[in-house]
């Protein structure tokens, strides 16, 4: 697989072409990059063309995926964060003792004088420890009511931008802990999802009647997580 990089005076944004044994032209807009992924011998008057073809198109990405960077979460004193859909205020507290505690509409963080920069890992470490506590919980209980138990090896999180959950074949699932600033419906559904593959490792009729007996909302609350996930983004 060979990629150039390459620049037309004539469009308003950079490109690469990342040239392969497929057969079309297809274009990808991610991380305000865009990458035209080409057949080996594609002319550049053909992916010209496409490119020119495609350009409100690629303009309408790029501009979506600078409003959602700019809508990312800012963890600071008096900023506002969501946790289980409900909006909390941050308030930091100076203290020889770092934690995190949760009052009503208020998140303290309480956080050493010379950790003050570090009020994102906190938060962060805080949140990590009620998706533990919260979607570990409901996953094995969910895997019971669908009689899959015994396919559960473990109930993982790790901070990934291109998926919030993912089921391993050696029975493995893995979530993205930020996932618990959405809403409860919305957390309930991801783990019906990701605990409906422990029976079928697919995307089939039978892997989305399984997820309704779990939650009978999931095509809403699917959408919901699609067009709102991007707030819950806090750094890089």
């Amino acid at each position: 697989m060979a990629t150039a990089a390459l620049k037309f005076p004539t469009f308003p944004f950079s490109y690469e072409i990342t040239r392969t044994n497929r057969k079309t032209l297809v274009i990808y807009v991610k991380g305000g990059k865009v990458e035209v992924r080409s057949p080996l011998r594609a002319s550049s008057a053909w992916i010209h063309s496409f490119l020119k073809e495609k350009t409100p198109w690629i303009l309408e990405q790029l501009a979506a995926q600078k409003r959602k960077q700019r809508q990312r979460l800012i963890i600071a004193d008096n900023r506002l964060v969501p946790f289980m859909g409900r909006t909390r205020r941050i308030q930091v507290i100076l203290s020889d003792r770092q934690k995190v505690t949760l009052r009503g509409d208020y998140l303290y963080l309480f956080i050493r004088e010379r950790n003050r920069h570090k009020l994102e890992e906190l938060f962060n470490g805080w949140l990590q420890e009620q998706a533990r506590e919260y979607m570990a919980t409901r996953t094995i209980k969910y895997a019971r009511r669908l009689g899959v138990s015994h396919k559960l090896r473990d109930v993982v999180f790790r901070k990934t931008k291109s998926k919030w959950g993912h089921c391993c074949q050696d029975g493995t699932i893995q979530y993205n802990w930020l996932a618990m600033m959405a809403p409860k419906e919305v957390i309930d559904y991801l783990i019906a999802h990701e605990t409906s593959h422990l029976r079928y490792l697919d995307h089939s009729v039978c892997f989305w009647n399984t997820v309704s007996t779990l939650c009978p909302d999931y095509k809403e609350l699917r959408s919901w997580l699609s067009d709102n996930g991007h707030r819950f983004w806090t750094g890089n």
